[in-house]
């Protein structure tokens, strides 16, 4: 199937890119999807999540294999707040598609939002003097949930605010931030998978011929990107974060044009 081998050459790509700096790849997924038009907005993000799903779990396993550090504590509350959060984005993103008879509007809520989050993570980043070492439960399960919201709701992965909530409030470098955002993606888009698949009450009324296509390129792209991750230098994958963004924020602009 040829939508099949052109969505994998896509995945492969912006999941390697997405492991490199911990953005997941839904930031490319979702508006290059968008603008090919072969599926309906529902089924882009299935697709998109299945896709950073899979990533997200041959990378993790690929840098706990290496001796990534990452706090067991700090990863189970932020976890936790982002399945909840995860569930609660997807059953807004739904709302938001009953309410609105045309699908194309909530496209444009989404890329509006994107756009927003997207800015507001370059300043963050650029800041290096907003560094905190946060400890209170209460407020890392909340971010967690305030993730787990934005990842699902944009089906982006929360990557664009994962990587600079980690630096801002614990204090971590970038590349000990992109593992933090992977273990989190990882798990905001398994409750949106689960979400997604109980409220559509199954599966069968999406195209499942794309599925190996979607975790075959999603899994490799994962696994290299992980290893160039480990190999390049702090300097490195921060500015591959930044002009990441600021390409994903041109991306989002141009497919306004595809949807309208």
């Amino acid at each position: 199937m040829l939508i099949g081998f052109i969505y994998s050459a896509i995945i492969f790509f912006a999941c390697i890119l997405g492991a490199i700096v911990g953005l997941g790849g839904g930031l490319f997924l979702r508006p290059i999807f968008d603008a090919i038009g072969h599926h309906s907005v529902i089924e882009i993000g299935f697709f998109s999540s299945l896709a950073i799903f899979s990533m997200a779990i041959v990378s993790t396993a690929k840098k706990i294999h290496e001796g990534s550090r990452i706090d067991a504590k700090i990863a189970f509350l932020i976890s936790l707040g982002a399945i909840s959060g995860g569930a609660l984005g997807n059953l807004l993103l739904e709302r938001l598609l009953a309410f609105f008879p045309d699908a194309r509007s909530v496209q444009s809520v989404q890329i509006v939002a994107t756009i927003i989050v997207l800015v507001l993570s370059l300043v963050f980043t650029a800041k290096n003097n907003l560094r905190y070492d946060l400890k209170n439960k209460a407020a890392i399960l909340g971010l967690g949930v305030l993730l787990g919201i934005i990842g699902a709701f944009l089906g982006i992965g929360g990557g664009p605010l994962n990587v600079p909530i980690f630096m801002i409030f614990f204090g971590l470098g970038i590349k000990q931030a992109t593992s933090y955002s992977i273990v989190i993606i990882l798990f905001s888009h398994l409750s949106r998978l689960v979400t997604l698949g109980i409220s559509s009450g199954g599966y069968e009324g999406f195209d499942l011929s794309i599925l190996p296509f979607v975790v075959v390129s999603a899994g490799l792209g994962g696994f290299i990107g992980a290893k160039l991750n480990k190999i390049f230098s702090e300097k490195t994958v921060k500015r591959l974060f930044q002009g990441t963004l600021c390409f994903i924020i041109l991306l989002n602009i141009v497919s306004v044009f595809f949807i309208f």
